[in-house]
């Protein structure tokens, strides 16, 4: 509405000029186009996303959590190599005996 407004007044002076008043019609459907598309995206991406800081200090205590679960795994594995060594030796001592 505002280009409109704008452009009506200026078409009547380049009339004769066929190229300028394509111009100026191609840029207020541009930019009307623009227009319209950042208030329909704006405010929908606003809501889907409204406390990214939220959600920034949840993913680094997820990535706290799992530095512990990675050790907590680490140490696991190495009780299993320990616990499978312990099972070898004794069906070793069962197989001589």
């Amino acid at each position: 509405m505002v280009l409109y407004v704008i452009s009506a007044p200026i078409r009547p002076i380049f009339s004769d000029q066929e190229n300028t008043t394509f111009e100026l019609v191609s840029l207020a459907i541009v930019f009307c186009s623009f227009l319209s598309m950042g208030l329909i995206i704006i405010p929908e991406g606003i809501l889907q996303h409204p406390q990214r800081d939220g959600q920034m200090v949840k993913s680094l205590t997820d990535s706290l959590v799992s530095c512990k679960e990675e050790e907590r795994h680490q140490k696991n594995l190495n009780e299993n190599e320990q616990l499978k060594k312990q099972i070898t030796e004794i069906e070793g001592k069962r197989d001589e005996a």
